[in-house]
């Protein structure tokens, strides 16, 4: 005789959890890269990427302050097409483990809202302290381009004047370095020994030599 108590009850299995959105996760990533990985259980990538991406925009707003060379600015853009990528990437791989091991959903919405209070202070600090001292430095490098294009014109106008060549007038500027930043460039007092050049740049300041 079997009492009610000693009868065994198949064990239910554990409800499957349901799998992240693939287009959820890719929102995230744009609205605050790297957070679509923690949303998909890879917190570790969700680091790495804020601190790559981060670099890349550092890196790239210095360079194209010290060149002023514009294709310095894709830099932070090639970085999040290529974070996109990973992301995909990375999403097929934990569908295939089924999204095993997971985060909690209540750790996932706490570390991802300390990413936006975290960017809400990096656009802070970056607007303080960072920014002035990149444009410093940019126009700084600016500044050194133009003098040594001023230098450079003025040397060709010497140059000119010991050949015999010299006139008032524009300046010759064939073979000047940095020509591509000189608006205009005038020569008087041709005649003398020290003729005056008055240098105008593309971005409107004026330097005159000597």
């Amino acid at each position: 005789m079997t009492w009610p108590e000693d009868t065994i009850r198949p064990t239910a299995a554990p409800t499957p959890r349901k799998a992240p959105n693939l287009a959820v996760g890719y929102l995230l990533n744009v609205l605050l890269p790297g957070a679509g990985f923690t949303y998909i259980g890879l917190v570790g990538w969700h680091v790495g990427w804020i601190g790559i991406l981060l670099v890349l925009n550092l890196t790239g707003a210095f360079l194209v302050g010290l060149t002023t060379a514009p294709v310095f600015g894709v830099l932070p853009l090639v970085g999040f097409v290529i974070m996109l990528v990973h992301f995909g990437q990375a999403y097929a791989r934990r569908a295939a483990q089924h999204f095993r091991p997971d985060l909690e959903g209540g750790v996932k919405i706490g570390l991802i809202a300390r990413h936006a209070v975290l960017n809400v202070a990096l656009v802070g600090l970056l607007a303080a302290v960072l920014m002035p001292g990149l444009l410093g430095a940019r126009e700084r490098a600016s500044a050194a381009g133009e003098r040594a294009a001023a230098m450079s014109a003025y040397t060709m106008v010497i140059a000119a004047q010991s050949g015999g060549t010299l006139r008032d007038g524009p300046c010759p500027l064939e073979n000047v370095v940095g020509g591509d930043r000189i608006a205009s460039c005038t020569v008087s007092g041709a005649a003398t020994s020290d003729p005056q050049v008055t240098v105008t740049f593309t971005n409107g300041k004026t330097v005159q030599l000597p």
